[in-house]
């Protein structure tokens, strides 16, 4: 149903990002989707919802959700509820949510327990172009080399295909030559290099090398099923 990183502490700290497994939706979303903005059955979400928060024993009314529109915006947030125009949430507040919807997009988790503050990112290509990690991370103002962070699943380089336009956001390092005008785009180790160029410590940084794309067991996919996708959710909250 969901898998946590070992880097962060667990008597602090409540993270989880989602499986597509251990929920009710049917085919083709089966089944723990828990993306509102799909052709699922709403209830269906809602149930999955239920379902995942459950597990986590996290209250569904004390979560925050982000509009999530590809960009690089970031709010700190005090309290529950929708932001609009956001991509990446801040909290210092403890019982409080922070969830991203992904299906390729990579989820980006920052915890700074010195300052006792919890971030959250949807980084995709479009937020990884403009260094939302990075700039998450300046927002949360503390000390980086103080803070822990880890990235989930989201599309491989190896599944990745972007056309000219797309590649030309990115350093050639990021590139690997894919036919006329095409590149395959590496985009979990940009957002890896963003957070050590922001100053975070190599070690401080875990990351699931799973590929959305190729993992169709586990994920959902947006280049894989197109409409036919459901969604996963990252969350993390202070005890």
């Amino acid at each position: 149903m969901y898998k946590t990183f070992s880097i962060f502490p667990d008597n602090s700290l409540v993270h989880a990002y989602s499986t597509r497994k251990g929920g009710v939706s049917p085919a083709p979303f089966d089944s723990l989707n828990l993306g509102k903005n799909t052709k699922d059955d709403p209830l269906n979400v809602d149930r999955n919802r239920g379902i995942f928060f459950d597990a986590l024993n996290i209250d569904k009314q004390r979560c925050v959700f982000p509009s999530q529109v590809h960009s690089a915006n970031i709010e700190i947030v005090d309290k529950p509820g929708i932001v609009s125009n956001c991509d990446a949430l801040i909290t210092r507040e403890k019982n409080l949510y922070l969830t991203i919807q992904t299906a390729d997009c990579f989820p980006v988790f920052i915890y700074d327990p010195v300052n006792e503050t919890a971030a959250l990112a949807h980084s995709g290509w479009r937020g990884t172009a403009q260094n939302i990690a990075g700039k998450t991370i300046m927002k949360m103002n503390g000390n980086p080399a103080d803070m822990l962070a880890a990235i989930a699943p989201g599309i491989r380089q190896s599944c990745y295909q972007v056309d000219d336009k797309t590649a030309a956001y990115f350093d050639q390092k990021y590139l690997q030559p894919d036919g006329d005008g095409h590149f395959k785009l590496d985009v979990l180790s940009a957002i890896r290099d963003q957070l050590i160029e922001a100053g975070l410590a190599p070690q401080n940084i875990e990351t699931d090398i799973d590929c959305t794309h190729c993992r169709s067991d586990l994920y959902y996919s947006y280049r894989r099923d197109g409409d036919n996708s459901g969604r996963m959710m990252s969350v993390i909250g202070m005890k």
